[in-house]
């Protein structure tokens, strides 16, 4: 070869060459068969014992290979269309499907030759070794973040996992700054991406001011503005197309929920639930003749300066209805069941025989629960048991997630009845509900809300029915209570009524107040009670201390780990829990200790009206136990509030009826008389007007399970709560933005933005 003037080079180009043959396969039996040398050939070329120039040639053409594979690749995942974010419909499927993990792994597949490159930049041999499953799983998550980065910097079609990061952010109430900061780095869009409101914004040019329109008067131009008279106005020179601005995610999240909305109504199958909204428009500084710029829609088109105003308006939510059909919604037969209802009496009220003998079950295994959850380690051993023994009803929910789709936010303020009808409007309107429709009549509309709500309402149904005909009678409307603010009057009513005098100090133990004192907690005034939680907090903390001194007293124990050493059975520990209610929550035995002053006390009364001078002595009649009596009345009560939180959780609409009988007397007795009076009309709808189809279809749809989860059951006014607290304090804009027209579009996706957040988070974030 070297004499006739070959190199080793032209050997081997002619052997290689792919459109020559050969008799013998020399490419693939003669070279690439032989593995491992051909390895060891390409080992020597990139080692150091030949030049820098050789190594060098080497490794660009290796590099060139690489990054040709890898460009490849980068195309290919672009026109997959997997990371694109305009060919996906932005709706409630585009955030909740976005698995990170997951399309990781996608991209992966795609791309192999890129992320083995990212391996082996981002891992170290000793890694390979100690790495847990755990830290190797996070590491591929944060190689695929870092790819999905680069490829939306190949392409701005690769947007689809920075459109969910920027809603993720929006979602945590993340400033403006973090979205700059972010979006710089390619981990999410920018802000104005995410709150773009489209076409409602149109006409924007590019970063500049905008250009004043032509004028066809004799008005003179303003001052700052020079006149145009060489130019044509309609030139390329003097004006420019408006950049019309796309709508950005919120947005269409929000339109998007609103169909979802929709196609909900359009069944009939669901029930609408509305609270009032209060937020306050602050200023920056509280200086004179600092105001802020009103940006509601009360202010004047002049955009008129006001000062710090609270905001009332309404939002409201609709949820589909478990275990419901149309055939039994029928308002005929509401009508028909009405008119034939007979009032009701007031032995209606009163506890059947088996509902008598599930509230002592259910007592007692309130009072088990009190034990195991909160006796110690010692008692954990009986959970089985405890779970095995839970009393219920044939009205049991059984274990569903509920959808939540919120309505837009509405700028009425729904504490009149005028405002009510107002709130009704505005719902059907956006549920696009034709109230002429005949099919709007002929099916219940089931509407919830507080004992408020609820009772403006039936002042509505009240003036119209008789009045008005079609929907304006209002006579296929039927109100479901809310039974959180039914929770909440019971347990304010409990601590005014146990409370006790706070200037009493040790002179009445039993007296929460006296409790409260002792745990050091913060004084409570009875004329301006603290939030529902901590009178709750109060009354739990206090009802479980109670609950376990009874055990030692039954028992006879010193303390409640002789009890646990002591006592192994199931049986017995029943058996306590029952002497427990026999002995210190019997309301019988606290009368039968006050018949005990009966007869001195008509004594002095009948002294007293016989004769006015006569020393008649005064204060208590030492009779029967009255810290006795008070502390086994308040056992009662607590055990019933307890059971009632229980309850719900448990989704067990059956125990809620039973201990509503019974708050229906405590309320008239604390002197919360509306929720007695909205107790009657609840339980009059139960007993004798609904249907037994309707009474079930509220039953299984007053309380609801957001989440899915067993024992995760709560209110539906609590769900309306939970996302006027979200409306209100996370999503509520500053500056220009806060107004009703910005509440009106993030409101619908006020659920999806938590949910989205949550699975982030759970994905993501730690573990708290």
């Amino acid at each position: 070869m070297q004499e006739r003037g070959y190199l080793l080079a032209d050997l081997l180009d002619h052997v290689f060459e792919p459109s020559r043959k050969f008799p013998y396969d020399w490419r693939w039996r003669g070279f690439f068969a032989q593995k491992a040398t051909v390895q060891r050939i390409f080992s020597h070329w990139t080692t150091s014992k030949y030049n820098k120039t050789t190594r060098t040639f080497v490794y660009d053409w290796a590099i060139h290979i690489v990054n040709k594979e890898a460009g490849k690749e980068s195309r290919r995942i672009t026109q997959s269309k997997i990371l694109s974010k305009v060919d996906k419909p932005v709706n409630e499927e585009f955030f909740l499907s976005y698995d990170l993990a997951g399309l990781t792994e996608r991209l992966r597949d795609l791309a192999p030759v890129a992320f083995g490159v990212f391996d082996a930049f981002s891992t170290t041999s000793r890694q390979l070794w100690e790495m847990s499953a755990k830290w190797f799983r996070k590491k591929r998550i944060m190689i695929g973040s870092a790819a999905l980065s680069l490829l939306k910097g190949a392409s701005q079609k690769n947007s689809f996992p920075q459109a969910v990061h920027s809603t993720y952010l929006l979602a945590t109430g993340s400033q403006r700054q973090h979205f700059s900061v972010l979006s710089s780095l390619g981990i999410t869009m920018g802000y104005t991406s995410v709150i773009s409101q489209g076409s409602k914004t149109d006409a924007v040019n590019s970063g500049e001011p905008n250009q004043p329109s032509a004028s066809n008067g004799d008005t003179a131009a303003p001052a700052h503005q020079p006149l145009i008279t060489e130019v044509d106005a309609n030139s390329d020179a003097t004006q420019k197309k408006p950049k019309k601005r796309t709508q950005g995610t919120l947005l269409q999240l929000s339109l998007a929920c609103l169909r979802t909305v929709k196609r909900l109504a359009a069944t009939h199958l669901f029930s609408t639930g509305y609270d009032n909204v209060n937020f306050m428009i602050r200023i920056a500084e509280q200086i004179l003749g600092r105001s802020s710029k009103c940006t509601t829609l009360e202010c004047t088109s002049e955009g008129s300066l006001v000062p710090d105003a609270q905001e009332n308006g309404t939002c409201g939510t609709i949820f589909p209805l478990h275990e419901a059909e149309l055939k039994h919604m029928l308002t005929e037969d509401l009508n028909k069941r009405i008119l034939d209802a007979p009032p009701l009496s007031i032995y209606q009220l009163q506890l059947t025989k088996d509902e008598a003998e599930l509230l002592l079950q259910q007592m007692i295994h309130a009072i088990l629960r009190i034990i195991i959850h909160f006796g110690g380690e010692g008692f954990k051993r009986w959970e089985t048991d405890l779970e095995a023994s839970v009393p219920t009803s044939l009205d049991t929910i059984e274990v569903h997630k509920t959808p939540v789709h919120p309505l837009p936010a509405m700028e009425i303020e729904e504490n009149s009845i005028t405002g009510n009808v107002e709130v009704m409007e505005a719902i059907n309107k956006e549920l696009g509900i034709d109230e002429e429709d005949p099919e709007y009549v002929k099916y219940m509309r089931i509407i919830a809300g507080d004992q408020l709500t609820i009772a403006r309402q039936r002042s509505i149904l009240n003036v119209r029915l008789g009045h008005e005909h079609g929907a304006q009678s209002w006579k296929n409307i039927v109100l479901m209570p809310g039974l959180f603010h039914a929770k909440i009057a019971d347990c304010h009513g409990l601590l005014e009524t146990h409370f006790g005098k706070p200037n009493a100090g040790t002179r009445s133990p039993g007296g929460l107040a006296f409790q409260n004192t002792c745990l050091n907690r913060l004084p409570i005034l009875l004329s301006s009670l603290p939030s529902f939680r901590v009178c709750r907090d109060l009354i739990m903390v206090s009802l479980n201390a109670r609950v376990l001194h009874c055990l030692l007293l039954v028992s006879g124990k010193k303390s409640l780990e002789d009890y646990t050493v002591s006592v192994n059975s199931w049986s017995t520990l029943k058996a306590h829990a029952t002497q427990i209610y026999q002995q210190f929550a019997d309301a019988d035995h606290v009368q039968e200790l006050r018949e005990l002053r009966v007869p001195e006390e008509h004594r002095r009364e009948a002294a007293r009206k016989a004769d006015k001078d006569a020393n008649i002595p005064s204060g208590h009649v030492k009779a029967g136990n009255m810290v006795f009596e008070n502390a086994v009345l308040f056992l009662r009560d607590a055990l019933l509030t307890r059971e009632f939180s229980d309850v719900i959780k448990r989704s067990d609409s059956g125990r809620v009826i039973i201990i509503l009988k019974l708050w229906v007397f405590a309320y008239r007795r604390n002197g919360r008389t509306k929720y007695a009076h909205e107790m009657l009309h609840v339980l009059h709808n139960l007993i004798n007007v609904w249907t037994d189809e309707l009474r079930r279809i509220v039953t299984q749809n007053w309380l609801l399970n957001p989440t899915g989860k067993a024992n995760a059951f709560v209110e539906i006014d609590l769900v309306q709560e939970h996302l006027n607290f979200w409306i209100k304090k996370i999503y509520k804009a500053d500056g220009d933005m806060h107004s009703w027209d910005w509440l009106a579009m993030v409101s619908p996706c006020v659920d999806i933005l938590r949910r989205l957040a949550a699975r982030i988070n759970a994905d993501l974030g730690a573990r708290h």
